[in-house]
Parts: C-alpha cells; structure tokens; sequence
C-alpha cells in the first residue's frame, strides 16, 4: 500500500473519530444542557428580541431531542408593542427544531423546522382595506406591522402555524377571526409559498384549502402572483349581516366552489371561478331553494372597470330549471351593461326576495306571477337615469290577473327603449285571458295585436297605438287610441274604434264592471242576451274625470246596431226576441228604438226606450206598442212582476182575440226599488172567460186601464149566455195578494137561457128578469178565494113550478146567489121565495163534490155556514111530490143541452142525510097524505126514521146497503088507481112483452139496490079494507133475493109465501113456494080489495112454481112448476068473480053457456060442496086433468090444457046434473020444457018416470081472453022421480 494512502487514510480515520467524538461530546452536553435551558430565559428572550426586532416576554423555555434533532419550546411568548400600537401578538407556543449536522457544518444554528402553536395576531384596530397615505410607514402599527413582514418573510425561511387565529376587521365592519388549522409556509427570498387549511370563527364556516405562489415587493401588501382558494359546503349565512338575513330570509345556503386569482402588484388580472354544486334557501311564505349545479365566471379587468363573463350555468330555483345561461356585465365607474342570453321569468321571480328592502316589489311579484321567457336582455346605463337604454324579447308570456292587468299565457313582445321612450310590440294568439273583477268572464282571445308607444314628456307621459287589432270566438275590433297622462291633471283620452259582432249573447263577457259599476254591469249583462252587429262604431274624446261631459267638454257615444237581437229589459220580464233595435249610447245615457220586435207571442209595433244615466241607482224607460192574441197577452203579464196584477187579473178574466196594447216601464236598476207598469188594453168584440166562478163573456168591447197593481175598467159592453151585460171592474193589491172586483148589469130573459140550463128548468118559466153580480175575488201566492153577490127582480117573472115555487107574473119577489170560495172548495147559497138552498162544495176534484147540504122548502131560515151533512127540510102547508118526482125525472131534453149544462148535470147531488118534512096535505104515489111529520136521519152508516100521520105511522131503519127494517103500527092506504082497473082479468099469468130483453135495466137496479127487508104491519088497509097483518123477512145471499118469510094474516085466513129470485150478469130466475089456506075466502079477498064470486069458502091452495125473469116480469116460455087447490063448501054468486080463480079455462063462458042452456039454475048463484083440482106446469103449458067441482047442481070436471105462450086454451069440460038434487034441477035438465011443465005438474000427484038429460059435455076453444065454448053431446035417459023429492016439492 501507498505510504501516503496509509496516511491519508489515518487521517481520515481520525478525522472521522474526531468529529464523531465531537458530535458525541456535543450531542452529550446538549442532552445535558437543553433540559436546562430555561436557567437562560433571559439571555435566550433578549436574543429573540434581537433578532425579530420586537419586545417579547417569555414565559418558559425548555429543550428536547425530537428524532435527532435538538430542539428548543419557547413558551407563552407574548410581544409587548409600543405604547400606542393596537397590534397584539402572542403565541402559545413555539417549537424551534435545529438541523444539528447543518448547524456544525455551517457553525451557526440552521433552523431544520419552526411550529408556532394557538399564535394570535390582532388587527382589529388596524384598517386592512383603507387607502394607505405617504406617512402611513411612520405610525406605529405599521412598523409593526412591517417587522411582522420582515420576520415571517424575511427572518424565517419555513415555517408552520397550527391553531392559531388572526382577528380583524371585514369590510363591513364587523370583527372576525380568521381561524388556522394548519398553514405551511416556505420562503425563498422574495418568493412565497403558502398552502394550508383556513376557516372563520364562530361562522360554522368549512374550512377553505388556500394555496399561494407569490412574490413580495416589500411586504405583503405589494405582492404578485397565484392565489388559489377551494371550498367546499361553504355555508353562506355566516357570512350575511343581519340585516341582509332579514331582509332576504335566507335561513341556510352552502357553496362549493374552486377560485384562481391573478394580482400584479395586490392588483388583480383575471379571475376564474368554478362554481360546483351550491344551494341557498330562503322563505318566503313558502320556503325556496336555489341550485347552482355548475358554471364558470371568469373576471378581466376592462379599462378602469371589469368584464365578467359567465358561461353555460346551470341553475334550478325550486327544482325548476333554468335555460342554459350565459351572462356578460361589463362594468366603468362611469356607465355599465348587461347583456343575458335567456331568463325564465317564472324560474328568477322567487329571487327578488334576496334583493334588499324589497318587500313591496316581493308582493308585487306574487301578485302578478310573472312567467315566459325572455330572450337576448340587454340593459345599458350611464351615470344618471336618462342614459337608461334596453331591449329584450319575450315569447309565452304569462301574467296573473292584478287590478286592470288581464291574466296572460301567451304573449310574444318585443320591447326596445330608453328612459324617456319605449315601444313595445305586442302579439297574443289563442288565449284565454281571466280578468278578474274588471271584466266577468275570462277574455277569449284568438287574436290580438298592438304597436305601443309609451313617452314621457315634460308635462307627464302618453300611451298611444295607431293600431290595434282584437278577434274572440265573438267579436272583431279594429282601433286606435292615444291615452296621455300630464302631471296633475285628469289622463285625457282620445279613442276610436268599429267592432263586428258575432253573438251579442256574450256581450257580458265584454262590459268593463269596473268603469260601468256592478249594478249596470248586472243590468246590461242580462239585457243583450243574443243578436249580431256589423260595423259598431265607438268614439271618446275627452278628460277622463270629465266623463259624463256634461258641460260638453267632451264625449262619448257608441252606436250598435243589432240584428235578430233577444233584449231583456228586466230580468223578472220576458225578453225581447227578433228584435231590430238601434241603440245608442251617450255620454253617460242610452237609448234605444226598435220597430219590429216580439214579447213572447205579443208581435210589438213600436218599441222605445232610454237609460237618462248609466250609473249607479238609474233606471230604464220603456214605451211599446203592440197587436196581441188576448191569451198571448196573458201568458206575457203572467211572466212578468205585473203576474200578481195585471196577470192576475188576465188570468181571473181570460180574454181571447185580438187585443191592441200599449204600455210604459220605469225600471229602477236598484232592486230595492219598485218599477212602475202601467197602459191600457183595447178590446174589441173579444171573447172573454173568468175562471172563478166559470162565465163566459162574448163581444167584450172597452178599454183596461193598469198601473202597476191597479187594473180597472168601466162600462165594458158584453154578452153573457148571449145576453147582454155591462161590465166594471177593478184589481188592486192587496195585503196577502191581489185583490179583483167585478161588476155585473144585466136584465135577461127566460127563454134564451134553455140551452145553458136545460128546458125542464126553464120551460116552466116565463118573462125576464133584471140582476147585479158583485164579484170579488182575492188572488193569493197560493190559490185564490172569492165572493159572489147575485140578485134578481122576479117582478116580471112567472112559474109553472109546483107549488110553492109557482108565481104569477107581477108578483113581488127576489132571488139572490151568495157564494165564497178558492180554489178548493166553495160556500154556497141559494134564496128564492119559498124555497133556500146553501151548500158546502168541494171543487179540488175532476168533478165538483157537494160535501154537504141544505134545502128548505117551504118556511125556514138557512143554517150558519159552514154546514155539515146533508140536510133537507120542508115545512108548508101542502106539496105534491109526484109532480116534483116528474119534473125532477124528466129528461126528453137531454139531447139538445149544451156543453154547460151537461157539465152541471155531471155534478152528482147528494141524498139528504137527513130529512125532516112537515106537510098538512101531501101527494105521493097518487095517494092523499095528511097532517105528515116525516124524520129520517143518517147516523154512520144506517138512516133512522119515523112516520107519523093520519094514515100511517111508524119507524124504520136502512143500514145502507145491506139492511131496511120496517115496523109500522099502522097503514091505511087508499089507491086511486086501482078503483080504475078492471075488475076482471082474463088470467092469472102475464109475461114480458114479445121481444122484451129478459134482464131489464129496473131489474138490475132493484136487484143491486134491494137490501135485507124486515118488514112488519101491525094493522093494515087497503081501499078501505082491512088487509091484516103483514109481515115480510127478504135476505141477499149472494146473487140470490130469498123470501124466506112473506105471510099475511086476516083474521082465519093466512097467505105464506116462500120465494127467490137470482140475477147474474146473463141469467134471471124466480121461483116461489105458495101455500095459502082459510076458513072463508070472501073475507081474504075482500081484504085484498077484491069482491070474489065464491062466497064464504074455507080454502087451501099451494103452489110451487118457477120461470125466467124477475118476479113482476117472468118469461112464460120458462114457466114451470104445480099447482094445487081445494075449496070446501060454498056458493058461487058471481060468474066473474068466479072466473078469477079458474081463468085459465074461461069458466065464465062455460056457465054463461049453461045459463042459456039450462036457465033458472044458475041466475042466483052455483053452490058447490067443493072445488079441488091440480095441474102441471111446463115450458109455459098447463096441463090439468083432475079440475073437479062438486055443485049442488051437479059435478063438473075440466081436463085440458091452458098455452100461455100462445094464449090459447084447448079443453073439455063435462058437466053431470044432479036430477035428485031438487026440482028446479030436474026441470032444468029436463029434456024439453013440455017435460018440464010435466013434471012440475006430476009431482003433487004420483013419482012418473022423467026424460032428462043425464051428462052434458063441451069443448073450449081459442084465445085465452075470449075461446069459443061449444056444445059437444048431450046424454039422455030417463028418471024416476024419488019420494023423497016429491015429498020435498009439496012442502
């Protein structure tokens, strides 16, 4: 090896050792010194002061190893300034860690790293952003403020602040801390490096990452170059004064943004900002949120001011987001411009409430809800407000309805102008614009264009357009106006414009409420319901507060001329309808004119009319004439407020024909205020029919006059059931409705009036009568009453009637028709002499109802209204019903009545429900009765009477219709009529009538009328005869009348009948069961009033027979059943008397034939020992075999057959003498009278044998009225005469 590299490498060896040795020692005493460093506070303090240049105060100095460097913690280090400085600072603590190998290397300490803990710098006192002066260097806090500069720009190459803060004064004023978290900073001469981590105290501020890259030129306040500040979720209301945050309401923002500035000697250059994604909310009654989603703003300075431009923001306001944005502002301290691509006017509006004091322009913006999107917004303005100029587009415009502005959606503008001039262009196409109270319903508009200029001037501003076009579904106008406003006085218009309407039915949608007032409004919408204009012509010239002109300073007039035009006058009055009608109107008065219109299906003739002020509290005049139909007219005053007037009375008093009217209105616009009607009706020869009660007019001739409620007219000329009559009349209101009296002269004759009442009533009457008629007849909302007073002079009239309604003419004497009534019901009466009828009459049916009743014939007085129940009561002295009862059921003039009296016929008049009727003399059936006092009363459903007079008196109850029980003590009757028959009738049957129905209308009305019958008479007469007893028990079973009981006793004699008699809708049948029996059958029939040829008989007799038919009217060809009838010993005295009994064979022609035969032994009479026979009935034959009489004269026998159908008899009879009976026999049987003297001659001598005839046969023959009787044979032989006989002939 190399002796000098062995050397060299010793050397270096030891140098090695040395210097590590050294660094050992150095190391060692520093581990051993630095924990006593604070021994030397003061000498280490006095060096800091030194070095920085400032008095510090330290209150604890320590040393520590801290990885392999020595370091030095100077505590609670605190400058003490010069007295008048306001700067303070102080630090926690400071940690110096020295680089101990640079630090030996360059022999002096190298500071390897410098942390300054919790330092505070307050500049609160010092005005950062102040201009500073030319002595500013000389005041204390600058030079302070300058050695602070020189240490950390100068003194300190790197070093770190953790945790501290500065405290200082903002531009506004207000003191804040700017708090460090960490700041990193590194000198390099005059180039800076910073880069840390920054926040506001007490602001809730995120922290702002900040970097810096910079040169000084001096101090911090002269600097150059790259400023970098991010943040992120920055909350923005920390940094908001209070005022700001009350006036805007913004409650919450943060902001994200990264931020790069420029500065060239603390000036800046340029500036960008990136803006991420930031929100600020504010409320405002609703809360809103604006986000900021992205966007760059980039600053340049521009000759004295700035250039800021800001590119595709994105923005959203309450989730509604904005048109891409690109915004340039240009900025001098002597003018400035704006210019925006495009803003949503609906998306900004909410941000007018983050402008300062802007509460009234926030309301404004509520109200009119601005929207639609204006486009290429340019706004340029210098020092003052006339260098003002803007331009702007605008395309779907919207717009809330406010005060006089319309609601809009759709309006395209441009607008160009400056602060004296603007014109806007503006566009409306398809909209519908709501116009709030200004106009009543929303505006239409198809179409719409205006050019307008807004000018100001020196005396006030002005609002012009040359042209304006408007088109809606309805009408087209084309206008121009010029509206100017000079200062302090009224805005001056001039207007005109022609306008086409299409429908003048929606003219309401067009009326400006505000500038007619409601109430005409109102009126004119309701009155112009249809029609069309062409060519409506509008001008106004003059001072708006002039407006009405009347001191002609100026005016308004618009003429419509209206086609097919409806026009309501009155909404509570029928409309116009085809109406031609002129209007006009001016100034503040309308007028109108028409000479063809129609009021319903009144065709008018003249219509005028005017509105003297179209204002509040005015009224319509009207003046019309028309020609009408009387029911036209009706139906027309009927829809009107004249309905409980004038309609009223046309509707009590219905005319037809032709009427002329003319009438007037005053119609007051203020509904509290009554409207006025009133004219006149002309009629002439009308027809004329009033409701309430039912008359019919003809020929009414005169005029009615009417105002308002009164209608009246005098000395109408009318025929009434074609008669004449004079007529007055008078309807007013009423408290509770309209009241209508009418007055009724007349003087009629009888005759006239037979086809109306029939001429059973009136043919019994002759002459006239003169009468009044008051009427009154109140109408009520509801229904109507009404009175009537009638009365007539029966001086000049006779009757026919029966008594007591009879009357000779000359004779006093009054008739008078009161009645009361409505619509319901009616109260009636009737008073004639002799005669009062009153009633109680429901009317509410199809057909009128006399619910209740009274008739007084004869004397008596009406009862006090209402009645109840049907009464009737006569009291006279004599009353002859039979004649009443066929007047009443007379009806051969049926056919020839009229309609009138036919419907009166059709009113039902009730039976009385009770009756009382005191007569002397009363006629009834032809039968005298005398001193009558007859009761009967209805009491539920059964009628109670009584009886009492000379010939009969009882009681009697009908249970309607089920039961009449009759119980008389006695009845004497005496009947005319059947003094006048014939006292012999050829048989015991008679039938129907040939080609009579089998079912009569009387049968069936008895049959269903015919109740159960009880009936008793203790003691009854007939004719004068006593009949006897009767009693009689009828029961309904079904269709079935069954006799179950029908006797009848006199004395011995008694008559039992049991019968039945069956009605249905195709079949009659009767059948009965006779059985009657007596010990002398002269005293039964007498008592029927019939004088019997056989005298003092006992008798039997029964029969059961049965036919087709009721019981009074049988079908002979039906007849069916037996009879059988025996007769004990008697005496037939009289040849028709006896033919009542054996009719059916003519035994009157028999015996008349034997009295010419055989005389002298039948002029006085035939005795019989008996009379017995029976026979059979069948189809109507009887057929008999066994009639036999047992006579004293001999036996007779009769067989054969009686038809009653045919009314022919076919029989024989044989007739056998008995010679042994007598003499008188024997000579009349004898076979010649030579005979006859001879026997008579012998017989006082000796008993010869006699020639006699022994059998004696006949044959009869023919109709049952009168048959032939023939002689057949006659039998001879001879008889000897007996002892006894001869012995008996000489007594």
């Amino acid at each position: 090896m190399n002796p000098g590299v062995t050397r060299l490498s010793r050397f270096l060896l030891w140098l090695v050792v040395t210097l590590l040795v050294t660094l050992a020692v150095a190391v060692t005493a520093l581990r051993i010194m630095l924990p006593e460093l604070n021994r030397y506070q003061v000498q280490i303090q006095n060096m800091v002061n030194e070095a920085t240049g400032l008095e510090f105060h330290i209150d604890n100095v320590s040393g520590f190893w801290r990885n392999t460097h020595p370091s030095i913690s100077l505590q609670g280090l605190k400058a003490e300034q010069p007295e008048g400085s306001t700067v303070g600072f102080s630090a926690d603590k400071i940690e110096i860690e020295f680089d101990l190998i640079q630090s030996l290397m360059q022999m002096q300490p190298v500071i390897a790293e410098l942390t300054t803990y919790q330092l505070k710098l307050d500049l609160r006192r010092v005005d950062l952003f102040s201009q500073r002066q030319s002595d500013a260097t000389d005041s204390k806090d600058n030079r302070v403020l300058q050695r602070l500069d020189n240490l950390f720009l100068r003194q300190l190459d790197d070093f770190s602040l953790l945790h501290s803060a500065i405290q200082y004064r903002s531009v506004a004023g207000e003191e804040r801390q700017l708090d460090i978290e960490k700041l990193r900073w590194k000198n390099s001469g005059r180039r800076h490096r910073a880069e840390g981590v920054v926040s506001i105290a007490e602001k809730h501020i995120n922290s702002l990452s900040v970097n810096a890259d910079f040169i000084d030129h001096g101090s911090l306040q002269d600097v150059s170059g790259e400023f970098y500040v991010g943040a992120e979720n920055l909350r923005i209301t920390p940094w908001l004064t209070t005022y700001l945050q009350t006036q805007t309401g913004i409650d919450n923002g943060q902001i994200s943004f990264n931020s790069w500035v420029t500065l060239e000697h603390s000036h800046p250059q340029d500036a960008y900002v990136e803006l991420k994604p930031s929100d600020i909310s504010w409320r405002e009654g609703t809360r809103h949120d604006l986000m900021l989603e992205s966007g760059i703003f980039q600053l340049v300075p521009s000759q004295k001011g700035w250039q800021v431009s800001g590119h595709s923001l994105r923005v959203r306001t309450d989730d509604k987001a904005w048109p891409e944005l690109d915004v340039a502002f240009n900025w001098q301290p002597d003018k400035w411009r704006l210019n925006v691509s495009q803003l949503d006017l609906a998306a900004i509006a909410p941000l007018v409430k983050l402008a300062p004091d802007s509460d009234q322009t926030s309301l404004l913006i509520d109200q009119l809800q601005p929207g639609g999107l204006v486009e290429d917004l340019r706004i340029a303005m210098g020092k003052d407000r006339d260098s003002l100029q803007y331009s702007a587009r605008l395309s779907d415009g919207s717009l809330a309805q406010w005060q006089l502005l319309p609601e809009l959606h759709h309006l395209s503008a441009t607008l160009t102008g400056n602060a004296r001039q603007a014109h806007a262009r503006l566009s409306l196409i398809d909209d519908v614009l709501p116009y709030g109270e200004v106009f009543q319903a929303p505006l239409n508009i198809k179409q719409g264009a205006v050019n307008i200029v807004w000018q100001k001037q020196s005396s006030g501003w002005s609002l012009w357009a040359d042209k304006v076009t408007v088109a809606t579904p309805d009408l087209q106008v084309l206008g121009a106006f010029r509206l100017d406003f000079p200062e302090d006085q009224s805005p001056f218009l001039s207007f005109y414009a022609e306008a086409d309407l299409y429908n003048a039915g929606q003219t309401w949608r067009y009326l400006p409420t505000l500038a007619l007032g409601r109430t005409l409004t109102d009126y004119l919408s309701t009155a112009i319901q249809a029609g069309q204009v062409d060519t409506a012509k509008l001008v106004w010239y003059g001072a708006l507060n002039d407006f009405p002109y009347h001191e002609h300073n100026g005016v308004f007039q618009a003429w419509v001329g209206l086609k097919h035009a409806k026009f309501s006058f009155d909404t509570a009055w029928p409309p116009i309808t085809n109406l031609q009608l002129d209007l006009l109107f001016h100034n503040d008065a309308m007028y109108l004119d028409s000479h063809d219109a129609t009021l319903m299906n009144v065709k008018a003739q003249r219509i005028t009319g005017r509105i003297p002020e179209l204002a509040e509290g005015g009224h319509i005049e009207i003046e019309a004439s028309a020609m009408a139909q009387g029911n036209d007219l009706r139906d027309y005053m009927t829809a009107t407020p004249l309905v409980d007037s004038v309609g009223a009375a046309l509707t009590a008093v219905q005319v037809d024909g032709e009427v002329k009217s003319a009438f007037q209105l005053n119609i007051p616009f203020d509904g509290d205020k009554e409207p006025r009607a009133w004219g006149w009706a002309d009629l002439t020869d009308n027809h004329v029919e009033i409701d309430a009660p039912a008359m019919t007019l003809e020929k009414v001739s005169g005029r009615i006059r009417f105002d308002n409620d009164v209608v009246q007219a005098a000395g109408l000329a009318a025929g009434l059931l074609k008669q004449p009559v004079s007529i007055d009349f008078k309807g007013e209101s009423a408290a509770n409705g309209y009241d209508v009296n009418i007055d009724v002269l007349g003087d009629w004759k009888i005759k006239p009036l037979s086809p109306y009442l029939g001429s059973r009533w009136t043919q019994p009457l002759t002459g006239h009568a003169p009468w009044t008629m008051d009427l009154n007849i109140q109408l009520n909302d509801v229904g109507f009453t009404y009175q009537i007073d009638t009365q007539a002079d029966l001086r000049q009239l006779s009757s026919r009637y029966p008594y007591p309604l009879n009357r000779d003419a000359g004779t006093a004497g009054k008739a008078r028709l009161q009645a009361s009534g409505n619509q319901q019901s009616v109260t009636a009466r009737l008073s004639l002499p002799s005669a009062k009828y009153q009633a109680e009459i429901d009317i509410g049916k199809d057909k009128p109802v006399l619910q209740a009743t009274n008739l007084v014939l004869g004397s008596g007085s009406f009862k006090i209204s209402p009645v109840v129940g049907h009464q009737a009561q006569v009291r006279t002295d004599k009353l002859n019903l039979d004649e009443w009862l066929a007047l009443l059921g007379h009806s051969s003039d049926a056919q020839t009545a009229s309609s009138q009296q036919q419907k009166a016929e059709a009113v039902e008049i009730p039976l009385p429900e009770r009756v009382d009727v005191n007569v002397a003399e009363l006629t009834l059936g032809g039968i005298d009765w005398h001193d009558v006092n007859f009761d009967a009363r209805k009491k539920n459903l059964t009628w109670y009477m009584s009886l009492d007079s000379q010939e009969a008196k009882g009681e009697a109850s009908y249970l309607q219709p089920y039961d009449l029980s009759v119980a008389l003590e006695r009845l004497h009757v005496y009947i005319p009529e059947l003094e006048n028959k014939q006292k012999s009738e050829t048989s015991l049957f008679r039938g129907q009538e040939e080609g009579a129905s089998l079912i009569s209308d009387f049968d069936r009305e008895f049959h269903d009328l015919m109740p159960n019958l009880t009936l008793n008479i203790d003691d009854f007469w007939l004719q004068g005869y006593k009949v006897g007893k009767l009693t009689m028990d009828l029961q309904r079973t079904g269709d079935q009348l069954e006799w179950k009981q029908l006797t009848l006793q006199s004395g011995n004699n008694k008559v039992a009948i049991q019968g039945a008699w069956s009605l249905t809708d195709t079949s009659s049948h009767t059948n009965f069961n006779l059985d009657m029996q007596g010990q002398n059958n002269s005293e039964l029939m007498e008592r029927f009033g019939i004088s019997s040829g056989i005298q003092q008989a006992p008798f039997e007799l029964s029969g059961n027979i049965d036919w087709d038919g009721a019981p009074w009217s049988m079908r002979v060809d039906t007849l069916k059943g037996n009879i059988k009838t025996k007769l004990g010993k008697g005496m037939v005295s009289d040849v028709s008397g006896a033919a009542r009994l054996l009719g059916l064979f003519s035994l009157d022609s028999i015996i008349r034939k034997m009295q010419l035969d055989f005389s002298d032994v039948f002029d006085k009479g035939m005795a019989f020992n008996s009379i017995s026979g029976s026979g059979e009935i069948r189809n109507g034959i009887f057929v008999t075999n066994d009639i036999k009489m047992d006579a004293v004269a001999g036996e007779m026998k009769i067989k054969g057959m009686a038809n009653l159908n045919t009314r022919m008899v076919d029989a024989e009879v044989n007739f056998t003498p008995d010679i042994t009976s007598g003499i008188p026999v024997l000579t009349a049987f004898a076979v010649t009278p030579q005979t006859a003297l001879y026997v008579l001659a012998i017989t006082t001598v000796l008993s010869p044998v006699v020639e006699v005839f022994t059998q004696v046969d006949y044959e009869v023959k023919g109709p049952l009225d009168s048959p032939t009787v023939k002689e057949l044979s006659r039998s001879k032989g001879e008889f000897k005469l007996p002892e006894s006989l001869r012995l008996k002939s000489k007594e």
